[in-house]
C-alpha cells in the first residue's frame, strides 16, 4: 500500500490579548505575557515550520492605556510588528466606534475579518469577509465571525448603531462557501476564526452541515483555556484563555489529495506560556511597545489615591472588593438611593494599594454619562430579580450590577426568593428610588435589566447626573484615602 503524503500545516492563535502588551512578572521577577515574547515565539515557528500562519480570535483592544489613549492605533501599530496573517474582529474592537474601526482596520498590515456584521439596509459587509491561503496546493479559506450580544453595543453608537446588524453565523459559513465553489474557488478546508465564546462555538459546530468542510473553529470572548480541543461533529474547537498568557499551537497533518470531504489524518495541539522558558523576546516590538509605555508613564504616573490594601476584582458574576469601592464611590458622589455598576465596567483583577492614574484609568477606562432614573419598589425588585438569574451568577453571560451599599439582598436561588431592604427598611413595591445608571446600560436597559428606556423614565424622566464616570471617580479617589476593604454582606445568595 502506497503511504499517504501528508502536509503538515501550523496554525498559531491567540484571542484577547486586550492590550496586555508590556507584560507582567512571575513571582521570581521574569517576565512573563509580554507581546514581545509572543513575537518572538510566533517568529520561531514560522522558522521551524514552512507552512505556519499565526491569528488572532477578536479583542485584541481594550484593557491597557496603550491601546485605550491612542483608540487602538498604537495597537495596530505595534501588531504591525508581530507577523500576524489574519484577525477577526471582536467586540471591543468596536469601543472606540464602528466608523473610527473601519479607518483603523486600512491602518492594519494583515486583514481584520468579519462576515457576520452588516450594514442593515443593504446587507453590505463592514469588513472582509474571509480570506484564502495556499499552503502548497492544497487551499485554506478563513471566515470571520462575531457574537450577536455586539447588537446591543451597537445602541449606544446613535444613528450609526440604526443602520447595522449582526446576522446568523450559520447561514454565512453557508454563504460564502457556496459563493466560492460557484466561482471556481472551492476551499479544500474552511476555518472559523470566531468572537462567539466557547459554548455558541459548540452550538455553532453541531449546527454545521459536513459537506461545507469546515474543520476548525479557532475560538475567542468567553476566555478559555483548555486542556485539549473540544471536537464536535467532526470539527475542532481551540481556544488560547485571554491576556497574551498562552498562544495556542495547532498541528494539522493534512491529506492534499482528499479535498474538503475529510482531509486532516491526525493534529496536534498545546497552549504553550508566553515565557522566557519558550519564548525568545523580539527585540523590535519590545523597542516600539516601551516607546508608546514611556508617553504613558509620562502622562499617568501620578498617584491618585492611597487604599487600605490591596485589593481584588476577580469574577464577573459575582460582588468583588474594586467593584464595591467604585460603586459606593458613584453612590456617594452622585447623590442617588441605589448606584449600578456593572461589573465588566472594571477591566482589571485586582488594585494595588498605591493607585496612579494610570491604575485607576486601566480599571475603568469609560468616559460615558451617568443617568438617573427613579423606579418604584416593584420595578426595582424585579431589575435586581432579572440581574440574579442563573445566566449571570453560573454562566457570566450578561451583566452582574454591583450595587451601593445602601441596599442589601438576599436572594434563594433553588426557591427564587428574593429580600431587599434599603437602608435597613424593607423595601415597599410603591416607594421610589433614584437608581444611577451608566449610559450604556441604560440604553441596553431591557436585555440587562428587563426594563425598558419608556419603563425606567415614566415616573420622573431622564436627568444626566454627569458626563464624566471616569472624571467622577477620579475626585472620589483623589480626596478619599485609605478606602477599601473585603467584600460585605450586600447581596448574599443561599
Amino acid at each position: 500500500m502506497t503511504q499517504k503524503k501528508l502536509r503538515e500545516i501550523v496554525i498559531l492563535h491567540s484571542n484577547d490579548i486586550h492590550g496586555n502588551f508590556v507584560g507582567d512578572k512571575d513571582e521570581s521577577g521574569r517576565t512573563i505575557c509580554s507581546l514581545a515574547q509572543l513575537a518572538g515565539y510566533v517568529d520561531k515557528v514560522k522558522k521551524e515550520y514552512p507552512h505556519t500562519l499565526y491569528c488572532i480570535a477578536g479583542d485584541a483592544f481594550q484593557g491597557s492605556l496603550i491601546d485605550s489613549d491612542f483608540q487602538g492605533l498604537s495597537t495596530i501599530d505595534i501588531l504591525n510588528l508581530v507577523g500576524i496573517d489574519m484577525m477577526s474582529l471582536g467586540n471591543h474592537e468596536l469601543d472606540y466606534g464602528i466608523s473610527h474601526m473601519m479607518f483603523v482596520s486600512r491602518y492594519a498590515d494583515f486583514p481584520i475579518l468579519n462576515a457576520n456584521f452588516r450594514v442593515r439596509k443593504n446587507d453590505r459587509t463592514l469588513f472582509k469577509p474571509s480570506e484564502s491561503y495556499t499552503f502548497g496546493r492544497l487551499r485554506v479559506l478563513f471566515i470571520g465571525l462575531l457574537t450577536e450580544n455586539i447588537a446591543d453595543q451597537t445602541r449606544a453608537e446613535g444613528l450609526v448603531g440604526t443602520f447595522v446588524t449582526v446576522k446568523d453565523a450559520a447561514e454565512e459559513i453557508r454563504c460564502i462557501v457556496e459563493h466560492e465553489r460557484e466561482n471556481g474557488k472551492s476551499p479544500d478546508m474552511t476555518v472559523l476564526l470566531t468572537h462567539i465564546g466557547i459554548d455558541d462555538d459548540i452550538e455553532l459546530a453541531k449546527s454545521l452541515d459536513p459537506s461545507l468542510g469546515v474543520k476548525v473553529i479557532i475560538g475567542g470572548h468567553s476566555h478559555t483555556y483548555l486542556d485539549e480541543p473540544a471536537v464536535v461533529n467532526d470539527i475542532l474547537i481551540v481556544q488560547a484563555g485571554m491576556g497574551n498568557s498562552h498562544v495556542g499551537e495547532l498541528h494539522l497533518f493534512v491529506d492534499p489529495s482528499a479535498g474538503a470531504a475529510g482531509n486532516i489524518e491526525k493534529w496536534d495541539w498545546k497552549l504553550v506560556p508566553i515565557d522566557e522558558d519558550h519564548c525568545p523576546e523580539d527585540r523590535f516590538v519590545k523597542a516600539m511597545v516601551n516607546t508608546y509605555q514611556m508617553d504613558i508613564d509620562e502622562k499617568y504616573g501620578t498617584i491618585v489615591t492611597r487604599l487600605k490594601r490591596d485589593l481584588d476584582n476577580y469574577g464577573r458574576g459575582n460582588t468583588t472588593e474594586v467593584g464595591q469601592l467604585f460603586v459606593d464611590a458613584f453612590t456617594d458622589s452622585l447623590d442617588v438611593d441605589v448606584m449600578l455598576m456593572a461589573s465588566s465596567s472594571t477591566r482589571c483583577y485586582g488594585m494595588d494599594m498605591t493607585v496612579t492614574l494610570q491604575d485607576l484609568r486601566e480599571a475603568y477606562p469609560y468616559d460615558g454619562k451617568i443617568y438617573r432614573v427613579r423606579v418604584n419598589g416593584k420595578q426595582l425588585k424585579h431589575m435586581i430579580g432579572y440581574m440574579l438569574r442563573d445566566e449571570v451568577l453560573d454562566d457570566w453571560k450578561d451583566a452582574f450590577f454591583h450595587t451601593s451599599r445602601t441596599l442589601h439582598i438576599v436572594y434563594t436561588k433553588s426557591t427564587g426568593e428574593l429580600e431587599l431592604s434599603f437602608k435597613g427598611q424593607p423595601v415597599l413595591n410603591d416607594q421610589l428610588f433614584d437608581i444611577g445608571l451608566q449610559e450604556f446600560y441604560f440604553i441596553n436597559s431591557e436585555s440587562v435589566l428587563d426594563q425598558t428606556n419608556e419603563e425606567l423614565i415614566k415616573t420622573d424622566g431622564l436627568k444626566v447626573l454627569s458626563e464624566d464616570a471616569f472624571g467622577v471617580l477620579k475626585k472620589y479617589l483623589e480626596e478619599h484615602k485609605g478606602l477599601g476593604g473585603r467584600v460585605d454582606r450586600r447581596i448574599i445568595i443561599r
